[in-house]
């Protein structure tokens, strides 16, 4: 029993460091160092989905702003690239056939 148990103990240890493996070969070096910092805040305004990111990281960062709209499709916005150090904005509205905004949602990357 003591060496079914070992063993057990071995394998699942082992199925770690491949399963943690995997994971590092995939991310890239700069978005394991700092991931995504962005400080945002969003709001609604006269029927647009507004979303503001400050970025107080090191490395240059992206969102988008996705306006979730009542009857229609959601809207989403061009990506806003943030420099370190500085803050963007940028605001998206439903379409015409829409119940108007709902809420806004900030998306990351890019």
């Amino acid at each position: 029993m003591k060496s079914l148990w070992k063993r057990a103990l071995v394998t699942g240890t082992a199925g770690i460091a491949l399963v943690g493996g995997v994971g590092l070969a995939t991310a890239s070096p700069a978005a394991a160092a700092e991931g995504n910092v962005l400080q945002c805040n969003t709001w609604i305004a006269d029927n647009v989905a507004y979303g503001n990111c400050y970025n107080p990281g090191t490395q240059l960062h992206a969102f988008s702003v996705r306006a979730i709209c009542g009857w229609s499709p959601d809207a989403y916005s061009n990506w806003v690239y943030v420099t370190p150090g500085t803050s963007s904005s940028i605001g998206k509205g439903c379409g015409p056939l829409s119940t108007g905004v709902g809420g806004v949602a900030i998306e990351y990357g890019g």
